[in-house]
């Protein structure tokens, strides 16, 4: 019995699916006409948004040998957070914060670019501001924001705080807003291994920009990490010159008061030589010191520099990430597809009524 109703289910399950397929294909003139209109909506808004390119570069940072280096991969799988046993303040998982910062972003924001496919040679403030492609749909927008803003409000203003340090300009907030969402940068939890991608219009520009990222954050990182070994080395290095000087000077007392009594034979002569003589052995084991601690603290900078394993590096890339315009495409046409059902199921309880 439970077989037999069971087929029952199943072909009344059928039965009506049949009725629905016939339905749709007695519809079909609809559905075409929907769907048609809706690929035709995606295809146009397809080639009108502006081609973006993206490039990615990978990169694994050098790990220190120590407990918390060893036992992070475990914490971050368990979900725990380490940073207390690091004395390094910005650790890998900062650098996404350090790349949205608007000091870094300044940085980008005067880079020269370069594209020989379009013949740009500028800076990428200005590739942005006059280079970039919009779509037909964004143009009101853009004469409406360009009517409303006024370049004498902004004078005024800078007039009444002339007293701040730093303060953007509309074109520079404006900027570095744009530059941010052009740049992402992702940190992978357990291996550490740090993702920048870039997009830009151009793919030249993209890689570039990509490149020169990288190259900044290198340089931002090392900065850091070298500055207190460098302020060591520049206060060692003033003492080593001091020891230096004072070696000298008596060295030069004692080759001056022996030449000098070289004929004379007494005791307070040749204590004073012994105490000269001992006076430039002294200084010069204090210069020898000195030295050594100098060379030190020089191996400690270049020990202190932060080394990146390439794993993928920036190339100029070939397809463009966006618009996917087959994903559009589906998406319309399923949009058209779905108006037309809905039409179609109002008209029929309509006439039912």
């Amino acid at each position: 019995m439970e077989n037999k109703s069971r087929i029952k289910e199943l072909q009344d399950d059928f039965m009506a699916l049949k009725r629905f397929v016939g339905f749709m294909w007695s519809c079909r003139v609809t559905y075409i006409i929907y769907m048609a209109i809706a690929g035709v909506v995606a295809l146009v808004i397809a080639f009108s948004i502006p081609k973006t390119y993206s490039t990615t570069v990978m990169l694994a940072p050098e790990t220190k040998n120590d407990i918390s280096g060893g036992l992070s991969g475990l914490a971050n799988l368990a979900g725990i957070s380490m940073g207390n046993m690091n004395d390094d303040a910005y650790t890998v998982d900062l650098y996404p914060t350090i790349i949205s910062s608007r000091d870094f972003l300044l940085d980008i924001y005067d880079m020269r670019v370069v594209s020989l496919a379009e013949g740009i040679d500028t800076t990428y403030n200005v590739y942005l501001s006059e280079y970039q492609k919009s779509a037909w749909w964004s143009y009101p927008g853009i004469w409406l924001g360009e009517l409303l803003s006024s370049d004498k409000e902004e004078k005024a203003e800078e007039e009444l705080l002339p007293a701040l340090s730093r303060r953007l300009t509309k074109e520079e907030y404006v900027a570095c807003n744009t530059i941010k969402g052009k740049i992402r940068c992702l940190v992978n939890a357990v291996s550490g291994i740090i993702t920048i991608t870039v997009s830009d219009q151009d793919p030249e520009i993209s890689a570039m920009v990509a490149d020169s990222v990288v190259a900044k954050l290198n340089n931002f990182i090392m900065d850091y990490r070298t500055r207190k070994a460098r302020a060591d080395y520049e206060y060692i290095s003033s003492i080593c010159d001091s020891a230096k000087s004072a070696y000298l000077d008596v060295q030069k007392r004692y080759t001056d008061y022996v030449a000098s009594h070289t004929n004379i034979y007494s005791p307070v002569n040749k204590a004073q030589m012994e105490f000269l003589s001992n006076e430039v052995s002294l200084a010069y084991s204090a210069y020898s010191q000195v030295s050594s601690q100098k060379q030190m603290a020089q191996a400690k900078i270049m020990e202190s520099i932060p080394v990146y394993t390439f794993i993928e590096s920036a190339y100029v890339p070939v397809l463009a990430s966006s618009p996917r315009k087959m994903i559009i495409l589906i998406f319309f046409v399923f949009i058209g597809f779905l108006a037309a059902t809905i039409k179609i199921s109002v008209k029929k309880i309509s006439s039912k009524k």
